[in-house]
């Protein structure tokens, strides 16, 4: 499974949950997966944040040097 978006980390973590209500894959060991996957999703969401300020700092600096 592709885990570079959000909803790819939201579906991963159902499928994780369910596995482990399940008695699939022991507690332990989702507890360690999920914990992966909060860290996946940290550097995504810090990723997107990274990229949003770049662009408006480059708009802002374009507006700036059309003044």
């Amino acid at each position: 499974m592709t885990l570079t978006k959000l909803h790819h980390i939201k579906s991963e973590l159902s499928r994780l949950y369910r596995e482990a209500r399940r008695g699939d894959i022991d507690p332990s060991d989702a507890t360690k997966f999920v914990y992966i996957l909060q860290a996946l999703a940290r550097l995504i969401t810090d990723s997107e944040l990274e990229a949003r300020i770049e662009r408006l700092e480059q708009e802002a600096l374009n507006e700036k040097t059309r003044l």
